[in-house]
Formats: structure tokens, C-alpha cells, sequence
């Protein structure tokens, strides 16, 4: 959230991360860093001062002033001091404590930790080799500093799968060996085929080979999904304040209301891409707040990448007024998803999850190799349908429907995917003084005791709250019994 509220700052004022580097007394690969999200500094760090300090330097000379306060909340009539701190308030405020915190988590101190630092590292040196690339080229490239691509040489640091400066780091090395006519080298070294390394999603293809399969990748999904839920006390506490909620709750009902009074006597509309089901989805949970319903059906194979970015603080703030509304949601899952594409499901939905409210469940039915699909079910009253060609869902097409007819086909076919389904987590509250960490199974982790089996993953926290997670998936369960054994031994 910081790397993107830095970038939305740069883009309104037209300027470059250089110009405020420069404004700011500071070195451009210092402020390159946090743009691009390769760290996390605290609010009150040189790093933030530097960049607020040449942010209100450029608006002042540049008669900007209006733009950034209004970006930030800010007055005009406010004093300097004032604006900064609205301003590091603003860039933060989706930021939550816990998740600076584990983002700084030295994994290497873990027998998890470091067989993927010890595999990635190793990786990505014989991958630098091939191409030729040195620590100042390819941090030229993806403007990350070369003493932190040494880093991550010496397996002294290891990125987050989903961090964005990792995909332009795989997409640079493929085009440097691309351009050196090493293809054949490259597929010698990674076992990718000529197929996989051609296609357009081929740099994703070289970040899961960089991470590995097997063990090593259940270690970091393991490694992941226990951070999120150590951190369940403070993602409670994280939450905004009620007024914050509220003001943005308004805004989202009122401009969705305005978008689509033109479309109060049509029953049927469509979206397209992206923007198109971020603009459905906005409506749908809109309407459903307004009429007051309280049961909602969801599934969807299709990529999460448009839950992403600037639209998931929309997103959270609607299905946080229909968790507090008593809305039921019941949403499935499906296991066609890689790993990394699961935790940051569970993740993002476990704040809701301990509400109580959500039921989730995972289809044990592949969902085919062809075509994803979506479909959101507010049962007798509307819904959301979409279909795309893999790989097109950026010009997918989704139908929005209030058709009762249409409402209802679609929860039929809902139930049909359900009948194939099972949970996927259960969620309940464990008695503290019935907590043995010796008796009953269960291998200390830190804050939080696991159990696993062929079947099912138990995971219970030894602090409050004392709640216990009960996980089915296979993929789950696989990489905590091979993690539980190495925090066993």
C-alpha cells in the first residue's frame, strides 16, 4: 500500500522519484526502494522525512499546494508541519502495523527460512550468471540499489513471491538472455520448456522456479499463513477508525449511486475487464447494503489481481458494513489456484473469517484448462456473471443481472459447485487452560501450536485470542506436515 500511495503522489504531482530525491536531500536508489516496495521504513524514518520534505518543496516552488492537500486531506491554510504529518498519516493508512512488522521478519533464521533463502539466493546467482547481468546492471535496470541485488546473491535477504520489483527483476533477466541467444542454456538450467519460456506469463513462470517446488515452496505457504494468523490480534486492532470507515463507506454508496441511476430500469448490463468488475462489484455489494439483504453467494477461478491496488481499500470497507450488517456470505474456492495465489486469499479474508459470518469452502472439481469464471449471487435479487479465455481476463465480460430468473439460475448452479465442495477453514474459540503443547500432538511455533495430518491442519494460538484454525485443503496440509517436522527436529 505504501509503494502505490508513493506512486499516486508522483503521479499527481508530475514529478519523478529523482526530482523529489533531489528536493529532499537524498539520494534517488534511497527513495527507489520504498517505490518500488522493497522496503517498508516506519512512519518516522529519514527515508519518509526525506520524501515528505521534497514532496512540499516541489508543491511550494511548483504552486502545487492545493493538489497535495487535497490528496492528503490537508488545508491549505495548515502549516508545514501540519501537511507532512497528514501526509505520512495518508500514505500509511492502509498499512496496518502487523504488516511492517512481519515483512521484516528475518526468515533466515528458521530452518524454513533458510531453505528458501539458501535456494532462491542460488537461483537467482546461476540466472544472473547466464545472463551476464552484474549487481549495478541489473539494479540499473529495476532501479533497486546494486548492494541490495548482493543481497539477495548471498541469500542475505529474500523477497515476499508477490513483491513487484521480483516480477521485473525475472522479466529483465528473460530479456537479456532472450537478447544473448541463451534460450537453451536458460531451459537446461530451470527444466522450463521452450513453450513456457515463450509464453507471455513466462517471467511468473521464472519467480516460481526462483522460489522452487516441493518442500521448499510448502515452507514459505506455511511460513505466510502463520504470520497472518500470529498476527490476528493486532490485524483487529489495526482496524480504522469507525468515523474514517464511515466517511469512505458514504463516498463509495453516493458515487455508485450516481453511476447507476441511469441503470435503474435495466435489468441487464455489461462490464468489461478490469475496471468493468471492479465497477460491478461496486454496485453489487452497494445494492446489497441499500436493500438491506443478508445472504450472499461467491465464486470466482478467474486471477485476483483486480481485488489489487487502489481498489481494495473499496473493496474492504463494503464487505466490512455487510460483515458489521450480519450479511451470511458463503464463498468457495477452487484448488486450481497455486499456492501463493491461495495464502493471499486466506489472507485477505481471514479479518472477515473471524467474524463468524463467512463459510468457505474449496472445489475438489478442477475447474478446466480453457476458461475462468466468475459468479457473485445475491439470491433473488441479482448477480454477476463472467467468463474469459485463460490468460484474457483483461477483457472479460461481465454480466450484471436483476433479473429474478437469471438471480436464480445462478444459485442453482452455485449449489451444483457446492455439492463438490468442502470447507476450507473452520474458525472457533479454544479453551486457553486445556492448551498442552506436549500432550496432545501439537509442535510449538512461536505464539502458535500446529497439528497436522493427511486430512487436516490445526492451528491454535497460545495468546489471546485463543482461537483454532482448522484447515482440509491438500496443499495445506502437505506443506505443514513437512514444516511441522522441521520445527519438530
Amino acid at each position: 500500500m505504501l509503494s502505490d500511495r508513493i506512486s499516486a503522489v508522483l503521479e499527481t504531482m508530475e514529478v519523478t522519484i529523482s526530482d523529489v530525491a533531489r528536493a529532499g536531500g537524498c539520494t534517488p536508489s534511497n527513495l527507489n526502494r520504498i517505490k518500488n516496495g522493497v522496503r517498508t521504513p516506519q512512519p518516522a524514518s529519514p527515508t519518509i522525512r526525506y520524501f515528505t520534505d521534497g514532496i512540499i518543496e516541489i508543491a511550494r516552488q511548483r504552486n502545487r499546494a492545493g493538489e497535495l492537500c487535497s490528496l492528503c486531506g490537508a488545508n491549505l491554510r495548515d502549516s508545514e508541519d501540519t501537511v507532512r504529518t497528514k501526509l505520512i498519516e495518508w500514505l500509511y493508512e492502509d498499512e496496518p502495523t502487523y504488516i511492517r512488522t512481519y515483512n521484516k521478519k528475518n526468515t533466515g533464521r528458521s530452518d524454513a527460512g533458510r531453505m528458501i533463502s539458501t535456494l532462491f539466493s542460488k537461483r537467482l546467482d546461476d540466472l544472473l550468471k547466464l545472463s551476464g547481468y552484474s549487481n549495478r546492471r541489473l539494479g540499473a535496470e529495476v532501479g533497486l540499489d546494486p548492494s541490495y541485488v548482493s543481497r539477495l546473491r548471498r541469500g542475505e535477504r529474500i523477497p515476499r513471491y508477490s513483491s513487484p520489483y521480483l516480477m521485473q527483476i525475472c522479466e529483465s533477466i528473460l530479456e537479456r538472455i532472450t537478447a544473448e541467444g541463451k534460450l537453451p542454456q536458460l531451459y537446461d538450467l530451470t527444466s522450463m520448456s521452450e513453450v513456457e519460456v515463450t509464453e507471455k506469463d513466462a517471467a511468473d513462470g521464472l519467480r516460481r522456479w526462483l522460489f522452487g517446488y516441493g518442500p521448499v515452496t510448502g515452507y514459505m505457504a506455511a511460513d505466510e499463513l502463520l504470520g497472518t494468523i500470529s498476527s490476528i490480534d493486532k490485524i483487529m486492532q489495526a482496524s480504522p477508525a469507525q468515523t474514517s470507515v464511515q466517511d469512505a463507506l458514504d463516498r463509495i454508496l453516493e458515487q455508485s449511486e450516481q453511476n447507476c441511476t441511469f441503470a435503474e430500469n435495466v435489468s441487464e448490463m455489461r462490464y468489461v475487464g478490469v475496471d468493468g468488475i471492479r465497477a460491478a462489484v461496486t454496485r453489487f455489494l452497494s445494492d446489497m447494503i441499500r436493500d438491506g439483504d443478508l445472504d450472499m453467494l461467491l465464486y470466482s477461478d478467474q486471477s485476483m489481481e483486480w481485488m489489487g491496488g487502489d481498489y481494495s481499500l473499496t473493496l474492504k470497507v463494503l464487505m466490512t458494513e455487510l460483515i458489521r450488517r450480519g450479511v451470511r456470505i458463503r464463498i468457495i474456492h477452487t484448488v486450481d489456484r497455486s499456492m501463493p495465489e491461495l495464502i493471499s486469499a486466506l489472507e485477505w479474508w481471514m479479518p472477515l473469517y473471524i467474524s463468524g459470518n463467512v463459510t468457505s469452502y474449496y472445489c475438489r472439481r478442477s475447474s478446466g484448462k480453457l476458461f475462468s469464471h466468475t459468479m457473485f449471487v445475491r439470491p433473488g435479487a441479482a448477480c454477476i456473471v463472467g467468463t474469459s479465455a485463460i490468460g484474457l481476463e483483461r477483457h472479460a465480460v461481465f454480466h450484471y443481472s436483476t433479473d429474478a430468473e437469471i438471480a436464480e439460475l445462478s444459485e442453482e448452479a452455485f449449489r451444483c459447485i457446492l455439492e463438490e465442495s468442502i470447507p476450507l477453514v473452520d474458525i472457533c474459540e479454544c479453551n486457553a487452560e486445556a492448551i498442552d503443547s506436549t500432550g496432545d500432538g501439537f509442535v510449538s511455533a512461536g505464539t502458535l501450536q500446529i497439528r497436522a495430518s493427511l486430512k487436516e491442519v490445526k492451528i491454535r494460538r497460545t495468546e489471546p485470542p485463543h482461537l483454532m484454525f482448522t484447515f482440509t485443503h491438500p496443499m495445506l496440509c502437505k506443506a505443514f506436515r513437512a514444516a511441522s517436522a522441521a520445527w519438530h527436529d
